[in-house]
């Protein structure tokens, strides 16, 4: 080969790779368990932009794929499914109760999912990522279905029993805790592999759902009967006004 050409060792690529009709170059990297992945691509951004691409040549850009790509394709979609769903679970609702303020009172229990999400994204540094999203509206149809099963017990106890609202709020309460808590617990044990497993797929799903299960569970049977009985008080107040003029 000396013979018919010049021969030196130079650095060149393993395989030619194009994205959209162009020449790509990429830089792979795994995370370990417990590190966040925003603040990753944060700081690699910030060095980035200082050192590399002033020294790259005219006509190379730089992209971020992997995690950061996914995100930025999936998350504007899953928002509008999130949006459907919340939006169906309020029709059943509805057509569950045909009362639009019980109906307004359990969709509003589902803002008590944010808490423990939220403490279990932060006590596992993870990120809140595309299945953590999924995990979220996972949430928010297991504290829908306790928040049904707090209220129906609580006009069979008004209805059937003729108990004050304040009284049937406190009993309802007190017997439903106990499948309630049953229930939320089966849930959060049956993501629990996907916690430990440290995946950083579904370990965000997990985490979702086994805290946020946990700890609405707490605000299922303590603050949802309180605004029962806040959101009824005065039925019972007006019932007790029309037996006294009898």
């Amino acid at each position: 080969m000396r013979q018919v050409g010049t021969v030196k060792p130079d650095w060149t690529e393993g395989q030619i790779v194009r994205r959209n009709g162009m020449l790509t170059i990429s830089v792979l990297a795994d995370l370990k368990w417990n590190v966040n992945a925003t603040e990753v691509i944060k700081k690699v951004r910030q060095h980035v932009d200082s050192e590399v691409i002033p020294a790259l040549p005219k006509g190379v850009n730089v992209e971020y794929g992997g995690e950061t790509e996914l995100n930025n394709e999936i998350i504007p979609d899953m928002i509008n499914a999130m949006v459907i769903a919340v939006f169906i679970i309020f029709l059943i609702l509805v057509f569950h109760f045909k009362r639009l303020k019980l109906a307004l009172l359990v969709f509003s229990s589902m803002a008590l999912t944010v808490f423990g999400a939220a403490f279990g994204v932060w006590i596992m540094g993870i990120d809140f990522s595309v299945t953590a999203m999924l995990g979220l509206v996972s949430l928010a149809g297991i504290v829908v279905r306790n928040g049904i099963i707090m209220f129906d017990y609580t006009d069979e106890l008004r209805q059937k029993y003729k108990l004050p609202v304040g009284k049937a709020a406190f009993e309802a309460g007190k017997r439903r805790m106990r499948p309630i808590f049953l229930t939320s617990a089966a849930a959060s044990m049956g993501v629990l592999p996907m916690v430990l497993s440290g995946d950083l797929m579904w370990a965000p799903l997990g985490t979702v759902i086994f805290f946020g299960t946990l700890i609405s569970m707490i605000f299922v049977v303590t603050v949802l009967p309180v605004a029962y009985w806040l959101l009824y008080k005065k039925s019972d107040r007006k019932v007790k006004v029309i037996a006294d003029r009898i």
